[in-house]
């Protein structure tokens, strides 16, 4: 302890708050919102192609709520980002942008990330249930079943945002930096009753999922590679082997892939909060204010990493989410072609009548 207590000694009175500030705009203003544009786009394409294949199974309707969150995680980290503009914040507008964002972006972005979190949690459980139980797991699971856990983790993740939206608010308060009286975080008299209560369950709710997406994660791995060596033996149709050794594989990568993507983005926000637990200024309000604050900026470029690839990996992967990606693409560039083809139509009628 008290060697982690002079490590951030050492390291906190480097960060000034005009470096703090640099930090800011490089993690939030250029890479994350970069990022994200992407993910933004990305995303909308998951959704698209899911509605597409159809939303009559588990495993579609389970990918479908996880674009969703991600999604929704972008958007509010996209407008987190903007928040921290230098060009936004200095603009001539009635309200105080790092400010607003509390309640508007920074707090609904932990949300959706830990709902994400929880979702792949339950897929990578689904999938080592599905290898363990088929039969069963068929009966219990279904789409409309699905559908309903979804929908409680969804409900379950959002209400640690209940004590921060019932004692803070954005109204009027004066800026002395400013000299302006702009609208800005302001909180209730009795604030301090449940003062950081939405941080502690955000933090349990995202260390609970992560051990539980690498514990299903890797009951997952042993337990295909046991039904593939299992059923390469008891098969005596040797292409019926192959075909259904693929199937186990292309599974496998598929889930295993999301999960180690959050696993891997996820591991700098979990030795956050774990600073946070154990070093006791290590806060908003601390000695090393400066420091949490960059750090907190470094997390929310593998925040947004994690909910801006997934399409990466089901088209690395999924032949089926290739197809129909490859499809409405040829869709869409054929509706491009015609309308490109109707617009010279149009022109060269107009010009034939300009003639006459």
């Amino acid at each position: 302890m008290n060697m982690l207590n002079g490590t951030f000694e050492s390291i906190a009175p480097l960060i000034s708050d005009e470096e703090r500030e640099i930090y800011e705009i490089v993690t939030l203003v250029v890479i994350s919102s970069a990022i994200g544009m992407f993910g933004l786009g990305a995303n909308i394409i998951n959704i698209i192609v899911f509605v597409r294949q159809g939303l009559n199974n588990t495993v579609n309707i389970g990918f479908m709520g996880l674009a969703i969150s991600d999604l929704l995680s972008l958007v509010t980290i996209e407008w987190y980002c903007i928040s921290f503009n230098p060009l936004f914040i200095n603009s001539d507008i009635n309200f105080f942008p790092p400010d607003v964002q509390h309640l508007s972006g920074g707090h609904p972005h932990g949300c959706f990330a830990r709902i994400t979190a929880w979702i792949t949690a339950y897929i990578t459980f689904e999938r080592c249930l599905c290898i363990t139980f088929p039969l069963m797991v068929k009966q219990i699971l279904t789409p409309k079943r699905t559908l309903i856990i979804l929908i409680a983790i969804y409900f379950i993740v959002m209400l640690p945002m209940l004590p921060e939206y019932a004692t803070a608010y954005v109204g009027l308060k004066y800026f002395p930096f400013l000299n302006k009286t702009l609208y800005g975080l302001v909180f209730t008299s009795d604030r301090y009753k449940v003062d950081g209560l939405s941080f502690l369950l955000f933090a349990i709710l995202m260390f609970v999922s992560f051990v539980a997406v690498i514990v299903c994660t890797t009951v997952l791995v042993v337990k295909l590679n046991q039904k593939s060596r299992w059923r390469q033996k008891s098969t005596f149709d040797s292409a019926q082997s192959d075909i259904m050794s693929r199937r186990d594989r292309s599974t496998m990568k598929t889930v295993i892939l999301i999960a180690s993507v959050l696993i891997i983005n996820y591991s700098p926000t979990v030795v956050f909060f774990t600073g946070v637990f154990i070093v006791p200024e290590f806060n908003i309000t601390g000695q090393y204010r400066n420091l949490f604050l960059v750090s907190a900026a470094f997390c929310f470029i593998f925040d947004t990493l994690n909910s801006s690839v997934t399409i990466i990996s089901y088209y690395t992967v999924s032949s089926k989410f290739r197809q129909t990606f490859h499809e409405l693409s040829s869709l869409c560039l054929r509706k491009k072609v015609h309308s490109d083809l109707k617009t010279e139509i149009k022109k060269d009628h107009a010009e034939t009548n300009t003639k006459l």
